[in-house]
């Protein structure tokens, strides 16, 4: 059955921006209903992952 297929990684990527767009909108929606612990955790957690992505790739020291 086809349309019960997993999609590739690579098919499925999404831009760390939109991520962090979705993440900060729904931190709105969050303190908005009340909830600003949740609010808050969803704020840092957008501001991680947009430090990550700027953050160049780290290299592996030889053992």
């Amino acid at each position: 059955m086809p349309e019960h297929e997993r999609a590739s990684p690579a098919a499925c990527a999404t831009s760390p921006l939109l991520i962090c767009d979705r993440l900060i909108s729904l931190a709105q929606a969050a303190d908005r209903a009340g909830y600003a612990a949740t609010a808050d955790h969803l704020v840092r957690l957008a501001h991680t992952m947009f430090n990550e992505t700027d953050r160049p790739a780290a290299r592996r020291r030889p053992s």
